[in-house]
């Protein structure tokens, strides 16, 4: 059996997960995700095409020291259901759940093996996938028990897939790690380069708390600074005007001009990862956080939409 996974399918893993466990949180105020896969099933082998965040622990069940205990809301278990009928619509349906130990072994725990029951009892090619997102950092493997060595690893993606052995022992139920391939890399290590560097953004421009009034202030900013390079300009030039220096305005021009195309360059590339964010958010957030997102980009575009108008306009006005 292998499963397929394609690389948009692991990035929203990594990025749900790495949201609520990088080096913005204290190590102790890390928390668990959890969410699930559709796709479908061909011969022994599990196609996955999508991944959905559900839902994360919440800071209390966090203190508490469980592994894995986190309790699914109303709201959790509505979304599945959308997700499920909508998959069933394009002949897909749910074929494993994937969650986090933020920080410690990849393994299954006694209610992992209970949850990934309640998918294989009804589906026996399901699959349930645990990442540590600091397995995919650190390329190790955790210790088994306290003084045993830390396995060094190469090109591995932070995560293991499991199955279990027979469903039919209920959760006294055994287990054994399934073969996956990740699509979309050319290598493994290329994968761990390129993820960890991804890594870093999710860590820098996705955050847990705020996520819209972060994003709401970033754009603002990007769109005053582009105002002010305007205006900087035409004033730049009215004091040449002024000071009989208008032989300088087309160099000047045409330098303020490369570097306000730049600023947009630079800005596009955050601007783009926002809109590459929204599909790793929470199914429950979607509908209250991206269409007000969508509201500021928009905004965004409107202004950048204008740039072009507002050089030529500037330019007539100091045309020599």
């Amino acid at each position: 059996m292998t499963v397929l996974i394609p690389k948009n399918v692991y990035l929203t893993i990594v990025a749900a997960c790495v949201r609520y466990a990088n080096k913005r949180i204290v190590k102790d105020d890390w928390l668990e995700v959890s969410g699930i896969f559709i796709g479908r099933n061909e011969g022994n082998d599990v196609y996955i095409t999508k991944s959905y965040p559900i839902m994360h622990q919440k800071q209390q069940e966090q203190q508490e020291s469980v592994i894995d205990q986190y309790k699914w809301s109303k709201e959790d278990y509505e979304a599945l259901s959308i997700i499920d009928d909508e998959a069933f619509s394009n002949g897909e349906f749910t074929v494993g759940w994937w969650h986090s130990h933020p920080g410690f072994k990849v393994m299954m725990s006694h209610i992992d093996i209970k949850t990934t029951l309640s998918y294989q009892t009804n589906n026996p090619l399901a699959v349930s996938l645990v990442f540590n997102p600091e397995r995919l950092v650190r390329q190790i493997e955790l210790a088994e028990k306290k003084g045993d060595p830390v396995k060094q690893l190469e090109g591995d993606p932070g995560f293991k897939i499991f199955r279990l052995d027979d469903v039919n022992r209920g959760i006294q139920a055994s287990y054994h790690t399934a073969d996956y391939i990740i699509k979309g890399f050319d290598t493994p290590e290329q994968m761990v380069m390129l993820t960890q560097k991804f890594l870093i953004d999710i860590t820098n421009m996705f955050p847990k708390d705020n996520l819209f009034e972060t994003y709401e202030k970033f754009v603002n900013n990007k769109i005053n600074e582009l105002n002010s390079l305007l205006q900087g300009v035409d004033e730049y030039l009215s004091t040449l005007t002024r000071k009989g220096e208008s032989h300088r305005i087309h160099e000047v021009l045409t330098n303020q001009t490369r570097d306000i195309r730049k600023f947009i360059a630079e800005s596009f590339i955050k601007i783009e990862n926002i809109r590459q964010f929204m599909n790793y958010l929470e199914y429950k957030e979607r509908s209250t956080i991206v269409p007000k997102v969508e509201i500021i980009l928009a905004e965004w575009d409107s202004t950048v939409s204008q740039l072009n108008a507002k050089l030529t306009a500037i330019t007539k006005k100091y045309a020599f």
